[in-house]
């Protein structure tokens, strides 16, 4: 009788034990993993490949004329876009100096901002 309860508790804190261990290593593994610099330079470039990519479906929704340069009449109605504000707000620019905006991104000085010229600018922005 008391052979099978016996042999079932010893079964199942075995088990028990067994669980514990493997938390155990796969926490560390993961934590070993998260630390290695090779992953962190993978995962900052995936990030900076991301904003990059942002940033220019960003400038291309605003070429509303399709001439591949923003000029500043395009810059400000993009600017007063309540869901470009949040959106660049959300990957961490800050577009409260919104006046001096357009003269930072044109780098040339030509009156329109090439999306190179956007998007670099956009990069210093986000620092």
């Amino acid at each position: 009788g008391y052979g099978v309860i016996w042999t079932s508790y010893i079964a199942f804190m075995v088990f028990g034990m067994l669980n514990v261990l493997t938390g155990i290593f796969v926490d560390s593994a993961i934590s070993a993993m998260n630390n290695d610099k090779d992953n962190m330079i993978v995962s900052q470039l995936e990030e900076r490949t991301a904003l990059i990519s942002s940033i220019c479906s960003v400038f291309r929704n605003s070429d509303t004329d399709g001439s591949g340069l923003i000029n500043e009449e395009e810059m400000n109605v993009l600017l007063k876009d309540n869901e470009v504000t949040a959106y660049l707000n959300a990957i961490g620019i800050d577009i409260s100096e919104a006046r001096g905006l357009f003269q930072l991104l044109d780098d040339d000085a030509s009156g329109t901002v090439s999306i190179d010229e956007f998007v670099t600018g956009f990069l210093r922005l986000k620092g």
